[in-house]
C-alpha cells in the first residue's frame, strides 16, 4: 500500500475510533489491498474482505481468488481464503501454484471465520472494527456480526468514500490518463461524424478507439437531435441530420479509475438558440473551474456556475449539481450542490458541468476533469470546450 492510502486510512481510523477498517465492495478493496477481482465484480454480494489496521492488512477471498491475488503480486500481511474450488499441481508448480497451494491448504469453512481468524492475526478481534456495509446484505451483515461476538461492527462504507476523496499523485495520474483517452475517443467519432451517421454507429468508433489506446469504455452516452435531452440512454438508430446538435456524456478505465467527459458538437452552423444556449453553459462551467481551490465550500461552486449560466443568457436554468468527485468510483464525493458544504482540499478530483436538457428541442453539455491544487486547479482534460461545428 502506498503512503497516501495509509495515511488516508489511518486518519479514519483515529477520526473514528477504530481498531480496523474492513473493505466490501470493489473499490474499497481495492483501495486497501490493490486486489482486483473478477468474481468479485461478477457476483453481487459474493464475501471478499480487505482489512486495514495499524499492524498490517489483511484478505479474505473465496479459494478461486487465491490465483489473482498470486498472479498480481498482490502484497498483503495475511491471506485467507474460504469455500471449495479444484486445482492441479504439477511437480513444480512455479511460484503462483506454490503460493497458491500454501495459501488453500486449510481453507476456513466460512467468510466470517476466515474474517474472524485474520482479525484474530491482526489482534483486533474483540475491539471496534468499522465495516464496509456496501456490499453486505443483511443476512450476511447479522452471520458477520453473530461471528465476531464481542467485536464492535460500526458501518464504514461512507468512511472509506471520505478516505478516498482526495487522491494520490497515482491516482491523479490515472485519472487524467483516463479523460485523455476519452477525450482521443471523442475525436475519432467527430472525424466520422457526417449525415446518416446513427448514434449506435458513432458510440462504436469510441469504443473501439478507447480500446485501441489501452483503456476500457464504461459508459457511451451520444445522443442526436431531440434525443440531446435524454440525460443517460443507451444508443440508438437516431441517424444525423444537418441542424442536428450532438451530445457526448462519456468515460473510459484506466486501470480502475474513471473519466467522465463531456461535448456538443452541432452538423453545421448553429441556430442562434444553440450557439447561446451553449455560450450560456460554458460561461457557468469556466466560472465554477475558476472559483475553485482550497477552503472554498463546493456550495459556493454550485451557486455561482448556476447564477453565471443564468446571466449569460439562460435565465431559466436550473440544476441539482454542477459536478461530482471521480476516481475508483463514478461518483466519488463530494457533489457540487446546493447543500453540501464540504471545503476543497488539494488532491481531489471532479468533473464539472453544466448540462442542460429541453424536451421537444435537445440538450447542450460541456464537462471537464480538474484537479485541485494548493492554488486552485488544473485541468486535466485538454481538448476545445468549444461547440464543435462539424462539416
Amino acid at each position: 500500500m502506498d503512503a497516501h492510502r495509509r495515511q488516508r486510512l489511518s486518519a479514519v481510523l483515529e477520526a473514528e475510533g477504530l481498531d480496523a477498517l474492513v473493505a466490501t465492495t470493489t473499490e474499497n478493496v481495492y483501495y486497501v489491498s490493490g486486489l482486483r477481482s473478477i468474481s468479485h465484480a461478477l457476483f453481487r454480494g459474493l464475501e471478499l474482505y480487505a482489512v486495514f489496521t495499524r499492524r498490517g492488512t489483511a484478505l479474505v477471498i473465496p479459494f478461486i481468488d487465491t490465483t489473482g491475488v498470486a498472479a498480481d503480486r498482490i502484497e498483503v500481511d495475511h491471506v485467507a481464503c474460504y469455500g471449495k474450488f479444484f486445482f492441479e499441481y504439477a511437480d513444480d508448480p512455479g511460484e503462483i501454484g506454490r503460493k497458491i497451494r500454501e495459501w488453500t491448504r486449510a481453507p476456513a469453512a466460512s467468510p466470517a471465520d476466515a474474517l474472524a481468524g485474520v482479525l484474530g492475526d491482526l489482534g483486533v478481534f474483540g475491539r471496534r472494527v468499522g465495516l464496509d456495509e456496501g456490499n453486505l446484505f443483511a443476512p450476511t451483515w447479522k452471520r458477520v456480526e453473530d461471528r465476531l461476538a464481542g467485536t464492535t461492527l460500526v458501518p464504514a462504507y461512507q468512511m472509506f468514500r471520505q478516505a478516498r476523496m482526495v487522491k494520490g499523485p497515482d491516482e491523479v495520474a490515472a485519472l487524467e490518463r483516463a479523460a485523455l483517452v476519452a477525450e482521443d475517443g471523442i475525436t475519432a467519432v467527430l472525424a466520422m461524424l457526417k449525415p446518416g451517421v446513427t448514434e449506435r454507429e458513432a458510440a462504436r468508433v469510441y469504443d473501439q478507439e478507447v480500446l485501441r489506446r489501452g483503456a476500457q469504455p464504461f459508459f457511451t452516452v451520444v445522443t442526436i437531435g431531440e434525443r440531446a435531452a435524454l440525460a443517460d440512454v443507451y444508443p440508438s438508430d437516431r441517424a444525423l441530420r444537418p441542424g442536428d446538435l450532438v451530445r457526448f456524456d462519456l468515460g473510459s478505465l484506466w486501470g480502475p479509475y474513471r473519466s467522465d467527459i463531456s461535448r456538443t458538437a452541432v452538423l453545421g452552423a448553429p441556430t442562434d438558440k444553440q450557439a447561446r444556449y451553449y455560450a450560456a453553459i460554458l460561461a457557468g462551467e469556466r466560472a465554477a473551474i475558476a472559483a475553485m481551490k482550497p477552503g472554498v465550500p463546493v456550495s459556493q461552486v454550485f451557486d455561482l456556475a448556476v447564477r453565471v449560466t443564468r446571466e449569460h443568457g439562460m435565465p431559466h436554468y436550473q440544476r441539482h449539481h454542477v459536478g461530482h468527485g471521480i476516481g475508483l468510483e463514478p461518483y466519488d464525493p463530494p457533489t457540487i450542490n446546493a447543500t453540501t458544504n464540504t471545503a476543497l482540499e488539494a488532491g481531489m478530483v471532479f468533473c464539472v458541468e453544466t448540462p442542460y436538457y429541453e424536451h421537444g428541442w435537445g440538450g447542450v453539455q460541456v464537462e471537464d476533469a480538474v484537479e485541485v491544487t494548493p492554488t486552485g486547479v488544473r485541468t486535466l482534460t485538454r481538448s476545445s470546450q468549444e461547440l464543435m461545428v462539424i462539416g
